[in-house]
């Protein structure tokens, strides 16, 4: 029986493979539907979280992580073509043996820590990946803070003590990528999050 004989897989490490490039990481904050027509043109690695998939099923990274993770995981994967399905957490025996597990740090800062990311919600753990992959430049697109998903999410309009957790966690991860050489750049048109640079995405089209 599945549930006498699977084992928790093992973290797996991110392998740096993206040194010096450029990634967007596809976060889904309702933002994203107003960009999503921009989408198709981005060049360079792409991390997408969740349901940010359905608008690039090419991209590098599908991230999955939260309560339900296994059920938006039979939605979602079966759409993914790109190279890593990636999810944050204990993992699931009805989650397929070919996704890669990484666990989420306690400490909320950019440690090396391998087979760890940071961060409370799932865009700041793709960003953390995207830098544990080399990226030097990390454009985010739907890291909104404001309320409302691009995806149908179990908690569509989250409690305002909620955003204050997941706030508290950014500016010690801007300053850890600024020290370490690492741009991160907010394209979202509509944001609570100030600690990044803010730039049109259209810049990087």
């Amino acid at each position: 029986m599945i549930a006498e004989t699977w084992r928790l897989p093992p973290k797996w490490h991110v392998p740096r493979d993206w040194i010096g490039e450029r990634c967007f990481v596809l976060c889904t904050g309702e933002s994203l539907k107003a960009q999503a027509h921009l989408v198709p043109k981005l060049k360079g690695r792409i991390i997408a979280v969740k349901h940010a998939v359905l608008i690039r099923p090419d991209a590098d990274v599908l991230f999955l992580s939260g309560e339900g993770c296994v059920n938006v995981a039979r939605v979602l994967i079966p759409v993914f073509t790109g190279q890593y399905v990636i999810v944050r957490g204990k993992s699931d025996p009805e989650i397929p043996a070919h996704v890669k597990r990484v666990g989420r740090s306690k400490v909320h800062r950019l440690l090396d820590r391998p087979g760890e990311v940071m961060g409370r919600d799932s865009g700041t753990s793709a960003i953390d990946i995207a830098r544990q992959f080399g990226a030097t430049e990390i454009i985010v697109l739907g890291m909104d803070m404001q309320g409302g998903h691009y995806c149908a999410h179990p908690m569509q309009y989250p409690p305002e003590s909620h955003f204050r957790q997941h706030m508290e966690v950014l500016p010690m991860l801007a300053a850890d990528a600024k020290a370490r050489g690492i741009r991160i750049v907010n394209c979202s048109p509509t944001s609570a999050v100030t600690c990044f640079e803010r730039q049109s995405l259209e810049m990087f089209l």
